[in-house]
């Protein structure tokens, strides 16, 4: 009676879609556009019942529209009259339509989903994956599709291959492109190619391994190239080009897919070619065959090779390793496992059991715990995210709430190791939170259940109490509140020695504490190894509830690793060395106990000593390891790390800082005991760079994790550079690349500049002079770095002053002449640090001359007359001999600072206000008849800058006896690039005169300079300005106004604008024209509340005319606008 169902319904021609359903009333259909009729077969479910096709005039083929969606309704009513109706929209295509319904992949997903409308998607697809099928799906036969040049299967780039799908209409008169852009994972392991030339080509300066979607500066000229994620990451606040300091355009980046392409096709050895793989691959199909490679290493939790059983300890262990066993890990000769712990209820661990959740079942808290710590994980932001989170659901609730879970467990069963160790896990998450995640401990991230639980909350505050004092005492000895860490630790260090000489031994304690402190944040494990260290921090509580766990289960590997690997963090090696050799005997072929032991034997102090190669093999078998697991995360589509929920559960995690320190450890070691079957020591840094590169593009918060991997980093830079010094001397051109690259890394780092990281600068630094004395850009990244270390010594160090200023002056000599070749700069000739290398070289070359002397001629004078000639790529002053590990790397006590001044305005860590290289750039000026070179000549008697820097008298200070033997007249090969005019070298000798002098009319010329040919350097007007303000400062207010502002302004353009406002208000200058366009202006970029105090000054002056126009003006309205005028009659200005 009341059936009103469709038993059947079709069409022709097409199928419906979905597929029919009786309860389904709404399908779709898609037709060619020549098919201008559709025909609709429908049969009632219930014999009784009717249909009727609306609009149809009882006709059951009805006409199409051409280009539209036809809706077709079918009403079926029942015998008791109940309707249904049934809608079938139906396109028919245009003939002129080029869209496309579909595509496919062999391999990967697009992103997004999908959609005729949308053109560009991108896809994601395993490293391993060397070339992808594309299957475009047309709604029209007659529609044409074509696929890049015809092939579907279409090979992949390493990095992104662009595949352009062209689809041309019916009627042939539209065409419409869809592009995906599909991505290989990053390959994180070294390549070695077989032409060495290419290593050089492809080099990247960030990472020193092949380009990974490279990517170029606009305007760069050579190019600068870089991977892409890693240039996106470096210029995330700062807009700078890292090498060169040249502030970038807003378009600035340019895909080099063709160097992508050319580099894919380039030859390359095996990843495992050390351990016998003999292939040579095309690059892009390397990951594919490095997957099914027979040498390829099997990744397992234990090492393989032919075992043995121990007689003693019935233990599984290595053959080639019986000795070692013996010697210090055989558990039935060492059995003394005893550890001086207790464990009992800490203060802060009650806080937490005291909170009960109401459950009193271990399991089920255990288990709740468990799904907190998975919503956490889940919930943590990602890179480039801000995360914002519901109350009592943000990472750190669900962290606590976890916490609260286990402790209320342990109340219930202390004596569960287990559970103890759980809280440890917990408690290290929560400093991983705070560092690797940025997330906070503010009352508005936390539930009010738990805001008097928060861990680490008290700690924070000492802390910050602690950095309040240092900056009292900073300012009261006069190194000012933002001094560098050096100058710091000075101000400390005076203060406690008049404290003692004043009597005020209590006081003088705590000062003395307060430097130990501080200084221990100047090492590279500084701020995690005080966590690790202290009992109120969360990495020092998770310590002691190992060391709960490992009292209850002392026979436990995994306790032992976590105790001794914390041990080591604190600096405890000896302590750490006795657990981990307990955790290796234990379980011998255990890859992870092995690898940190391997690692605390070489972090004592001494070094590995007699237990080097020991230690070479656990690390090697650790690293080896660590990058199997990164290869076979590139290869895979999914991502690994979800089976882990908190980070210390994963100690094999790539972002793990003491694996990676582990990994720089082993190519040290390498480096003295070569290992047959190992990866080279360059294998070893280049991968670590790589791993330690990727790190900074994932990580979202730049804590002491970041720092650690620059530091990480710049230990590959420095070893790499030492290993190129020793086994390619001869050539120049790559060696001073390298030093200008990590001299650049050093410059844009976040590194505070400590004077073990401007040591490291100053000898890079050199290095790159010496393998190219004839080189512009190498002079003033060495003048930049002497002045950098003037700035930031304690003592003043003024020879550094006069030596940047004979390294500036230099670099502005060589402008216009060869970079390759010809005379010795005289002024690098004066330089001290020059002229001690050459006194060193005559020396060696005294010293050779007399061992071959016959014993019979023994007292008799040798080696006079010309000293040897210098050689190129040789230690420079104060450097190592070739043979150290770690030649120019900065030490693992290595303090870190900041340069006086801080960053440059605008976020920039290429140089500082005072120091360094410009901090912001642009187009550097290139010819012979350049209006800065005119403005050098006219304020020099007609002569160039470049000519005046020459024959300048020699700096005040070097008095030194200028050495008869200066390395010889190179020739000038016939296709020498020519040093390029520029204004870096200018910036600096201005920055370093104005240090020591009250003449500033060199330094003014030379900042002129500087803004004529790179007018965007903001510091070139800053800096102007200052020398002027204090005799001249309306002059100033004229230097600011130079500055060539954009319609619309920037945060750094804003200090100019703002700089002009306050000295024209200063000196009263209310009727100056600047002064309405520079309010305006500046309250634009930084709001309106900038200017209030100026408001009620000129209010008080009865200006309201230049009032009411800054008001509408910030505001980008007219003074007559409605809203504006309501506002002016509330201000009574009308």
């Amino acid at each position: 009676m009341d059936d009103c169902d469709l038993e059947k319904l079709s069409i022709k021609p097409g199928s419906l879609s979905p597929k029919f359903h009786r309860n389904t009333t709404e399908y779709n259909v898609t037709v060619a556009s020549d098919v201008d009729k559709l025909t609709i077969s429908c049969l009632t479910s219930d014999s009784n019942a009717c249909y009727q096709i609306l609009g149809s005039d009882g006709s059951k083929t009805l006409p199409l529209k051409e280009g539209d969606v036809n809706v077709i309704k079918i009403e079926v009513s029942a015998e008791d009259g109940t309707t249904k109706v049934y809608q079938i929209h139906a396109k028919r295509l245009s003939a002129k339509d080029a869209s496309l319904t579909a595509i496919q992949l062999s391999a990967g997903s697009l992103q997004p989903e999908f959609n005729s409308e949308i053109l560009e998607y991108t896809s994601v697809v395993p490293s391993c994956c060397s070339s992808i099928k594309v299957t475009p799906k047309a709604p029209d036969k007659k529609t044409g599709v074509k696929v890049c040049s015809g092939d579907p299967e279409v090979s992949l780039n390493v990095g992104d291959t662009a595949v352009d799908i062209e689809v041309t209409s019916a009627d042939g008169s539209n065409k419409q492109v869809y592009t995906i852009n599909v991505m290989r994972k990053w390959l994180s392991r070294s390549v070695s190619f077989t032409d060495p030339t290419l290593a050089m080509k492809y080099e990247c300066p960030i990472t020193l391994g092949p380009f990974y979607k490279p990517v170029s500066i606009k305007g760069s000229d050579p190019k600068h190239i870089f991977t892409e994620p890693l240039i996106d990451e470096m210029t995330r606040t700062s807009k700078q080009d890292p090498l060169d300091g040249t502030p970038l355009e807003t378009e600035w980046k340019n895909c080099e897919s063709g160097l992508d392409a050319e580099m894919s096709a380039a030859i390359v050895q095996c990843l495992y070619q050390y351990a016998g793989c003999q292939e040579k691959v095309k690059y892009g199909e390397l990951s594919a065959h490095a997957k099914e490679c027979s040498h390829r290493p099997k990744l397992d939790d234990d090492v393989a090779g032919e075992c043995d059983t121990c007689k003693d300890c019935s233990r599984k262990l290595l053959k080639s390793e019986g000795d070692w066993h013996k010697a210090s890990m055989c558990t039935s000769k060492f059995t003394n496992r005893e550890i001086k712990h207790s464990v009992k209820e800490h203060s802060w661990e009650k806080k937490f059991s005291g909170q009960g959740v109401g459950e009193t079942n271990i399991d089920k808290l255990v288990t709740e715990a468990k799904k907190h710590i998975k919503d956490y994980r889940d919930n943590l932001p990602k890179h480039g995210q801000a995360g914002r989170f519901q109350d009592g659901k943000s990472p750190l609730d669900l962290l606590n709430t976890a916490a609260i879970n286990i402790a209320c467990a342990i109340k219930k069963d202390a004596k569960k190791a287990e559970l103890h160790f759980q809280l440890g896990l917990i408690l290290e998450e929560h400093y991983y939170a705070q560092d690797m995640f940025g997330l906070k401990k503010d009352d508005a991230d936390l539930d009010d259940n738990f805001g008097g639980l928060t861990i680490g909350t008290g700690q924070s505050a000492k802390d910050s109490s602690k950095e309040d004092d240092i900056q009292a005492i900073c300012e009261q000895r006069g190194a000012g509140a933002n001094a560098p860490l050096s100058r710091q630790l000075q101000a400390i260090d005076e203060e406690y020695k008049y404290l003692l000489d004043q009597g005020q031994s209590g006081k003088a304690d705590y000062v003395q504490n307060l430097y130990i402190w501080k200084s221990k944040q100047a090492t590279q494990d500084g701020k995690a190894a005080q966590a690790a260290a202290d009992q109120e921090t969360p990495l020092g509580q998770a310590y002691l509830k190992y060391l709960d766990a490992l009292s209850l289960d002392q026979n436990n590997v995994l306790y032992n690793i976590h105790v001794g690997r914390l041990m080591l963090l604190q600096g405890n090696t000896d302590d750490a060395i006795e657990r981990l050799q307990l955790a290796v005997g234990l379980k011998p072929t255990f890859i992870l106990a092995r690898f940190y032991l391997g690692l605390a034997l070489a972090l004592q102090k001494d070094g590995a000593g007699s237990r080097s190669k020991e230690a070479a093999v656990y690390l090697h078998d650790g690293v080896q390891h660590v990058l199997q697991l990164g290869t076979a995360e590139a290869e895979n589509d999914k991502d690994s790390s979800k089976e882990f929920c908190l980070h210390a559960e994963d100690l094999w995690r790539q972002s793990n800082v003491q694996m990676l320190r582990g990994c720089v450890q082993l190519g040290g070691l390498l480096k003295k005991v070569p290992q047959d079957k190992y990866m080279t020591v360059q294998d070893v840094y280049h991968s670590v760079a790589l791993v330690a590169s990727k790190n900074l593009c994932s990580l979202v918060s730049r804590g002491d994790t970041y720092q650690s991997m620059e530091w990480v980093l710049l230990d590959c830079h420095a070893n790499l550079l030492e290993i190129l010094l020793e086994t390619q001397t001869s050539n120049t051109t790559w060696i001073a690349q390298r030093c200008q690259r990590l001299s650049a890394l050093i410059l844009s780092s976040t590194l505070p500049k400590s004077i073990e990281i401007l040591k490291l600068q100053e000898k890079t630094c050199e290095k790159g002079v010496i393998a190219q004395p004839w080189s512009s850009p190498a002079l003033c990244q060495l003048g930049t770095s002497q002045l950098a270390m003037y700035d930031n010594s304690p003592d003043g160090a003024k020879d550094s002053l006069q030596e940047a200023k004979l390294s500036f002056r230099a670099s502005i000599e060589q402008e216009g002449k060869p970079s390759i070749g010809g005379d010795i700069p005289e002024q690098l000739i004066k330089s001290s640090w020059w002229q001690d290398k050459l006194k060193k070289e005559k020396e060696k070359k005294a010293a050779e001359e007399k061992a071959k002397t016959p014993a019979a001629s023994k007292g008799q004078p040798t080696g006079r007359g010309r000293g040897g000639t210098p050689t190129r790529g040789g230690p420079a002053r104060g450097g190592t001999t070739r043979g150290t590990p770690t030649r120019g790397a900065p030490a693992r006590g290595a303090t870190r600072g900041t340069a006086r001044g801080g960053t440059a305005r605008g976020g920039s860590t290429a140089a500082a206000t005072r120091g360094g290289t410009a901090a912001r750039g642009g187009k550097v000026a290139i010819g012979k008849t350049s209006s800065a070179t005119k403005t050098t000549a006219a304020a020099t008697g007609g002569k160039s800058a470049a000519k005046t820097a020459s024959t300048k008298s020699p700096e005040p200070g070097n008095k030194q006896e200028q050495p008869t033997d200066s390395k010889p007249c190179v020739p000038v090969p016939a296709n020498a690039p020519l040093n390029r005019m520029a204004y870096p070298a200018r910036l600096g000798l201005a920055r370093a005169l104005s240090r020591e002098t009250e003449d500033y009319k060199e330094s003014e010329m030379l900042y002129n300079d500087v803004i004529t040919m790179a007018p965007q350097i903001h510091d070139a007007y800053i800096e102007l300005a200052d020398l002027m303000i204090k005799s001249e400062p309306l002059k100033a207010v004229d230097v600011y106004a130079r500055y060539p502002f954009q319609e619309t302004s920037s945060f750094d353009d804003a200090y100019l604008h703002g700089e002009i406002v306050r000295l024209l208000m200063k000196h009263e200058q209310f009727d100056d024209p600047k002064l309405q366009k520079h309010m305006i202006a500046w309250g634009r970029v930084m709001g309106i509340g900038c200017l209030e105090k100026y408001v009620e000054i000129l209010d008080s002056k009865f200006k309201t005319e230049l009032l009411k126009n800054v008001y509408a003006g910030v505001n980008n309205k007219s003074v007559d606008d409605p809203d504006m005028q309501a506002f002016f009659k509330f201000k009574m200005w009308l």
